[in-house]
């Protein structure tokens, strides 16, 4: 703890966060009080700001929504929210308003020399803590190389935190700073804060969640995408949520035969084949004539279904289900694949992991980059689409070219088709 801090309460008792006090160098115990109320005009500012709290899914919308709330809560020169952190000093994400150019570089450099950091180590658990519960007094404060590189730089020299956490690590922070001239942090501000910690918290939880969500999703799909077998995800509607490039193709086949697919490209011919849809009806009927009013999937809603026409275009639907949220209605998941293959030779229809063969020699991004061309996409196209430039797509196609023998873009987009 500061040397300022223990001079102010003894040797054997210094200030601890608000709300606590440290006793002999342990770990903060909190104390439990009673939050006050929120006074009724404080509650009108707040409930626009509160609302847009509730709504946001994404990193931005929190950050506007965490600004309002205590823009209108709390009158300060800055606010500031951590996202993220890899450790008790830095984060991930870092917003701040009025903002500083060189966010980054500029934060990166600030935790290097931050006093909050070995506080933070020291209260592990700490909701709420003022600045000068941490910092020395401000006639030593404004002498520190901290205090003349950015306190001074960002125009504060008191502030108040408050910190969120997951198994003893930081996971998020949002903080508040007043400039010199400005009076410190009371008691009814304080209040204001606590009243809104846990409205940020769950509004911060629920965002990390959905990124995480996302990511795993994003992950999933990728990993899909390249496979070997068609694959198609449709909603309890029948509208089709998700498509590889596998289940394109064999969806062009069902629809056109080998000669028509060989002649469009299949994400802009792509249609949900007649007797699949037919198929998914009927086993949508089948659960729906058990419980009409909460359609509950059960092991043996699977049916398959042959192609009419071609012989071994197959396709295997299975209802899916959550058993964890009665919110969420069934999908269904459907394999698409070629079991058999006409006699090799022009025109012979490929099974797809026969087609997709040689594509297990490629790494995964040049696998996605061959797979993009046989969508019809123009190296310009796939540079913006893989955020690359277009000379190392350029650089990566002719490995593509090299490692599965073939002299150009026509014969890669024929052997994938």
């Amino acid at each position: 703890m500061p040397a300022g801090a223990q001079r102010r309460n003894g040797a054997k008792m210094r200030a601890g966060p608000v709300g606590g006090v440290v006793r002999g160098g342990a770990a903060p115990m909190p104390r439990t009080r009673p939050v006050p109320a929120i006074p009724p005009a404080l509650q009108a500012r707040l409930y626009a700001p509160m609302l847009a709290l509730h709504a946001a899914l994404e990193v931005e919308a929190l950050w506007q929504a965490v600004r309002a709330c205590l823009r209108a809560a709390v009158p300060s020169h800055r606010v500031t929210l951590f996202l993220g952190h890899l450790g008790m000093g830095e984060a991930r994400v870092v917003f701040t308003d009025p903002p500083i150019a060189n966010l980054r570089q500029w934060y990166a450099e600030r935790g290097r020399d931050n006093p909050f950091s070995p506080f933070l180590e020291a209260h592990r658990g700490v909701k709420l803590y003022r600045f000068e519960e941490v910092l020395p007094p401000r006639a030593q404060f404004v002498r520190t190389e901290f205090y003349r590189r950015f306190a001074r730089a960002e125009g504060w020299d008191k502030g108040v935190s408050c910190v969120y956490w997951s198994r003893r690590e930081v996971t998020a922070m949002f903080s508040l700073y007043r400039a010199p001239k400005e009076p410190a942090f009371e008691a009814e501000e304080i209040a204001a804060l606590q009243h809104l910690y846990p409205f940020i918290g769950t509004a911060i939880a629920r965002v990390q969640q959905l990124h995480t969500e996302r990511l795993a999703r994003r992950g999933l799909e990728e990993f899909n995408k390249n496979i070997p077998v068609g694959l198609l995800f449709l909603d309890w509607d029948l509208r089709v949520e998700f498509a590889n490039h596998e289940g394109k193709r064999n969806c062009a086949l069902w629809n056109y035969g080998p000669e028509g697919a060989r002649a469009l490209n299949p994400r802009d011919a792509f249609a949900l084949p007649g007797p699949i849809l037919a198929a998914a009806q009927r086993l949508r009927a089948t659960v729906l004539a058990r419980n009409p009013r909460q359609p509950q999937p059960l092991p043996g809603d699977v049916e398959t279904v042959a192609h009419p026409e071609q012989a071994g275009l197959r396709a295997q639907l299975t209802v899916l289900n959550n058993p964890s949220s009665a919110l969420a209605r069934p999908r269904f998941l459907v394999v698409l694949d070629l079991r058999t293959a006409s006699p090799a030779g022009e025109g012979a229809v490929l099974g797809a992991a026969e087609r997709m063969g040689p594509l297990r020699e490629l790494s995964p991004r040049e696998r996605e980059i061959a797979l993009l061309v046989a969508e019809g996409r123009s190296n310009a196209e796939i540079a913006a689409f893989l955020n690359k430039s277009v000379l190392t797509i350029k650089t990566q196609l002719n490995a593509v070219f090299r490692k599965l023998g073939v002299g150009s873009r026509a014969k890669l987009i024929t052997m994938l088709r």
